[in-house]
């Protein structure tokens, strides 16, 4: 018994089955002969090195595992990540399900974002100017018409027009929105033939009933299990965030196995990624020596790469964090400075 691989988002649509390797080899040769090569081809998160330590970025059924403390920016880089892959990629749809904000306060973050994008210096927008912009404006103009009639504004308003349509934000709920209904969701977004990113923020927060009372690993394993079937099965990329235990929340430096349900977490994640504060987790040496060195850390995040199914591991890299405009500098480096467990990377 065969399954042919089939010509929608990718070779993960394929149905459930055994073929041989040598029909294998001739269904994908005529994809490839067919000009059906965008499921072979990875979605760039917009971030460099990470890119490069991808090679290339994210592929299909890749679930995109992100920890970290808390107030660390795991949302500001999932967000980013989001609106770089919706606004790069014209035949990408992405769905943002997030379970602690609304879809206006989503938006206020990504006016914010895409200002600072532009290198609007200054002018770029934060919350509290965006709202004296809604207390002038009302009730004569709404904020968009505003900022889209405004010079400084306009060209960052209009790129957000090109991706708009596009990316779906979603006010997520802990009661309602299961498992279930995010495949729900998926199917009406792939139905076109569509490449799609999802991102669910965060992982632990999707409501489970099994009718008895579960350990919270037994929970996350169902649902981190869940996730990757979903990304396989519909061909597309997910990226979650996790949340970390009690005992993570203490640890000096965060690890991927602090996050709740570690052990299924680090299992079924073809990437995992853990973002701490530079300035909690470089060896005190920097701190004691060079001071006002030490206090500018404080600005930058640390992404380390723990698992990747389609590169290295074990890699440091760091990004310049600018919270008012919940952005992150998307050209980043590796880290030279030594981190608290000893561990150096090199070039």
């Amino acid at each position: 018994m065969t399954a042919a691989l089939l010509t929608g988002n990718s070779m993960y649509n394929e149905l459930t089955g055994a073929s041989t390797l040598a029909e294998v080899m001739a269904a994908v040769s005529r994809q490839v002969a067919e000009g059906q090569v965008g499921h072979l081809q990875p979605t760039p998160t917009g971030f460099s090195p990470l890119d490069e330590v991808l090679n290339g970025g994210l592929r299909l059924g890749d679930l995109f595992i992100v920890g970290g403390p808390s107030g660390v920016g795991k949302t500001i880089f999932a967000l980013q990540l989001a609106r770089n892959v919706a606004a790069a990629d014209p035949t990408c749809n992405v769905m943002y399900i997030c379970y602690e904000h609304d879809r206006a306060h989503m938006m206020t973050r990504l006016l914010c974002m895409e200002s600072a994008e532009h290198g609007l210096g200054d002018a770029a927008l934060t919350f509290r100017r965006i709202n004296a912009l809604m207390v002038e404006s009302a009730p004569h103009a709404g904020l968009i018409e505003r900022l889209s009639v405004d010079p400084v504004y306009a060209p960052m308003l209009a790129n957000i027009g090109r991706y708009a349509q596009r990316l779906h934000l979603v006010k997520a709920s802990g009661v309602q929105t299961t498992l279930e209904q995010i495949r729900l969701w998926v199917r009406r977004l792939t139905i076109s033939g569509a490449r799609v990113l999802l991102v669910v923020d965060y992982l632990q927060k999707i409501p489970v009933d099994f009718g008895t009372v579960m350990h919270e690993s037994e929970v996350t394993t169902y649902l981190a299990q869940g996730l990757k079937e979903l990304a396989m099965s519909a061909g597309i990329r997910i990226l979650a965030v996790a949340a970390a235990d009690r005992t993570g929340l203490q640890s000096k430096r965060m690890r991927l196995h602090d996050m709740r349900g570690s052990s299924a977490i680090q299992y079924e994640a073809d990437i995992g990624v853990v973002l701490n504060n530079k300035h909690h987790i470089v060896s005190r040496e920097h701190i004691v020596y060079n001071p006002v060195q030490a206090e500018a850390m404080r600005n930058w995040v640390v992404l380390s790469i723990e698992k990747n199914r389609s590169g290295r591991s074990s890699v440091d890299m760091e990004f310049q964090l600018d919270a008012a405009h919940f952005h992150l500098d998307p050209r980043g480096g590796y880290v030279r400075d030594r981190l608290i467990d000893d561990r150096v990377t090199l070039e």
